[in-house]
């Protein structure tokens, strides 16, 4: 997923250094959109959770944004997780600042979690129950607007959690989850 990124990211500059139109892309009224696979990584644990994530950000000023976040968590890449159940939602503001067509952006996020620990190979308790969680994450984003309708983006995300009340103590879900791709743009305003 590194290299991915990595490579995102060069076609990304690339495409900056070959852009023609020197004034800003994004403004008042743009609404952007994506849909991607993220990988998670638990902080604390040796854990890649993975997601199926949908992006949704209304361009209130030139440089000021609102985001919507959805993260339907999928599975562990690992056989033995600490989490069960973690989809997320997350709401917050961005600032961007713009070159051309290329945007770099930072942001808070508040959100939702519903969260589940998995069960332990030797129970001798019920299972956690799944429970609404709030977190916070700091995030920041690189896009560039290929096209009038289309964009290329690579996010990455600090998501702070904890799961309180468990049989074994207090869960930490801090973690990190980044994704890329290609994503959709159109005005709202012109």
């Amino acid at each position: 997923m590194v290299r991915h990124g990595l490579t995102t990211l060069c076609v990304a500059a690339m495409l900056v250094c070959t852009a023609q139109e020197e004034t800003p892309f994004i403004g008042k009224g743009l609404l952007r959109g994506s849909g991607a696979i993220s990988p998670g990584f638990l902080l604390d644990a040796a854990t890649t959770s993975i997601y199926v994530n949908a992006k949704l950000e209304y361009f209130m000023e030139e440089r000021i944004s609102f985001r919507g976040e959805g993260f339907w968590y999928v599975d562990s890449q690992q056989d033995v997780s600490p989490i069960a159940r973690n989809s997320q939602l997350a709401f917050g503001p961005f600032y961007h600042w713009v070159h051309g067509r290329l945007d770099l952006a930072l942001g808070m996020e508040a959100g939702i979690a519903l969260t589940q620990p998995a069960i332990p190979i030797i129970a001798i308790y019920d299972p956690d129950p799944l429970r609404v969680l709030p977190n916070v994450a700091a995030c920041a984003g690189l896009t560039f607007a290929v096209w009038d309708y289309f964009h290329f983006f690579l996010d990455a995300r600090y998501v702070h959690a904890r799961y309180t009340g468990s049989h074994i103590g207090t869960i930490p879900l801090d973690e990190v989850i980044v994704s890329g791709g290609l994503g959709w743009q159109f005005r709202l305003l012109r």
